[in-house]
């Protein structure tokens, strides 16, 4: 008898290091009884609560075949990638196409979680840490090595909050058209964000010279040019600032036509940090940073305009702090998020987090991380930075997968960047079931595959993805690039799948040379069994109905 068929419903039999046991149910040899098995207790895995042991049982997958390009920090800094693999933490084929010059080594940790869910699957790697060009260069060549996935868990805080069209955004694009899967961090500021119209009025502001034109934060009543944040000692305040302007960086023959700067004041109005650089012609972008080390946890923000003939219309910055930065505003998380950059693409697949811990398939309350980054963004320019008629909603996070796993680099790893390479490692097992998917049907799966959940809108998604679903709806999709060989006649089985002519008359014969031959349900249409019943071979359109029923059977 397998020991695993001792185990109680819903578990799964792992080595001692994948879960968290009991030391009284392992013993030193690592022996279980029947009687002990259910005092095991289930540790911080990913994989369980993507159910990836199921899908890997079930349907023989291990994502054999594909190959997952990873890229963040770096990957074999630290020189323990040789250890991992020998502890078969990692898979033997490993590829480091460019290496971090330095880093803690979250891509070997991002790795370690795409094996534990597919660990058949190739590893490459590509650092995204040399720039937003390097970024980009690394996302092609990733690409041309093979990588029939890629996930990131990087965000350049330059990467335009309103506008689409940067190096890294096209890059992902490019590789997306050639039929690669994008994965990316959703990010982890959660609702951390002040977005506004800008409502300015002039006035002196203390340090600075002359008068300037001021954000007015006051919602009634007499103007003020301050807004309240706290700041504990010791912790670091770090804001990115963008605005309604188009990047020069980006679009040809567009750049930012007006400028806005930060002062940050002390309680006794004493400029502590500022960031005033003239913007016009450049990238609407500043980054306003400040490590409390004063006695101190009172400060005010004022957001003046520093440059042009105008002012912008919106702006917004994002919190990055650490710690317990706390912006006093009650319209503080009002808007429209704090995703940016390349998590807005709608090309690319952004991940949120919900513990491993707390996922309902772990009978958890399936809460969203606090800290998922918030959608939907807002796109306001196009890649030529041309404002748009009205403004387009990105409509971020796509779903969500667990974070809160152990690794053998971060124990454990927290963070959408480890939720990230989960789902990328179902990726890998449907394409494994189902080679020639295309990344907008490994979405689509992906979505239907979920779970619902909880959290703050625009965190949750489609909810916490399935790999048994996953696999399972993999299986009974028609390859975008079997579509070719379809007839004149084609009808729909879901949405966004369609099968018939020639396929419908493959499908037919296949059933004739192996009656056990299995697939999907399909519910026939009635012109494609008249289709079928007028087709070589004289079959009635019952006939043809059963038939198809039994090359379609469940899987």
């Amino acid at each position: 008898m397998k020991l695993r068929s001792l185990l109680p419903e819903g578990s799964v039999w792992v080595e001692p290091g994948d879960f968290e046991v009991a030391p009284a149910v392992w013993g030193d040899a690592g022996a279980v009884t029947a009687a002990a098995v259910p005092a095991i207790v289930v540790g911080r895995t990913g994989d369980f609560a993507l159910r990836g042991f199921v899908a890997r049982d079930r349907y023989g997958v291990s994502g054999a075949g594909v190959k997952v390009g990873i890229m963040s920090d770096s990957f074999n800094v630290k020189g323990a990638m040789a250890a991992d693999i020998a502890a078969g933490a990692l898979p033997a084929n490993v590829t480091i196409l460019k290496e971090g010059a330095s880093g803690a080594d979250e891509g070997r940790a991002m790795a370690e979680l795409v094996h534990k869910v597919a660990p058949g699957a190739d590893i490459y790697f590509y650092t995204a840490f040399s720039g937003q060009a390097d970024f980009a260069n690394g996302i092609l060549a990733l690409a041309s090595a093979g990588c029939d996935v890629i996930v990131d868990d990087v965000g350049y805080f330059a990467e335009p909050f309103f506008q689409v069209g940067s190096a890294i955004d096209k890059a992902i694009d490019t590789v997306v058209s050639m039929g690669v899967s994008y994965f990316t961090a959703a990010g982890n500021e959660g609702e951390d964000f002040y977005e506004s119209r800008f409502n300015g009025y002039s006035l002196h502001l203390p340090g600075l010279k002359g008068n300037y034109v001021a954000q007015n934060f006051s919602p009634a009543g007499a103007p003020s040019p301050y807004q309240s944040v706290t700041v504990p000692v010791g912790d670091k305040l770090l804001f990115n600032l963008q605005w309604d302007e188009p990047f020069a960086s980006i679009g040809a023959g567009h750049a930012a036509a007006n400028s806005l700067g930060m002062v940050l004041y002390d309680a006794s109005n004493h400029i502590v940090a500022r960031v005033m650089h003239n913007d016009v012609g450049t990238d609407p972008t500043q980054t306003l940073s400040f490590t409390n080390t004063t006695a101190s946890t009172s400060f005010r923000l004022a957001i003046v305009a520093n440059g042009g003939t105008t002012t912008p219309g919106l702006f917004k910055y994002i919190s990055l702090s650490s710690g317990g930065v706390v912006v006093n505003d009650p319209n503080f998380g009002v808007g429209s998020g704090s995703s940016y950059g390349h998590t807005l693409l709608a090309s690319a697949n952004s991940v949120g987090a919900i513990a491993a811990a707390d996922a309902p398939t772990r009978g958890g309350s399936g809460q969203v991380e606090y800290f998922t980054s918030a959608g939907p963004g807002t796109i306001l320019f196009d890649a030529s930075g041309a404002r748009l008629a009205s403004p387009l909603s990105a409509g971020k996070v796509d779903f969500v997968a667990p974070d809160g796993v152990m690794t053998d680099v971060f124990k454990p790893f927290y963070g959408t960047s480890a939720a990230a390479p989960d789902a990328a490692g179902v990726a890998a097992l449907m394409l494994e079931a189902k080679p020639g998917l295309s990344p907008a049907q490994v979405t689509s799966i992906l979505k239907a595959s979920a779970i619902a959940v909880t959290g703050p809108a625009n965190t949750t998604g489609a909810g916490l993805i399935q790999a048994p679903a996953a696999v399972k709806l993999a299986l009974a999709t028609v390859p975008a690039a079997d579509t070719a060989s379809f007839g004149p006649l084609a009808f729909a089985v879901a949405p966004g799948w369609v099968i018939g002519g020639d396929l419908l008359r493959a499908a037919v014969a296949a059933v004739d040379a192996d009656p056990a031959a299995s697939g999907f349900w399909v519910d026939l249409e009635p012109e494609a069994a008249a289709w079928l019943a007028a087709s070589p071979g004289g079959a009635t359109a019952a006939a043809a109905a059963e038939d198809m029923s039994l090359l379609f059977a469940p899987v």
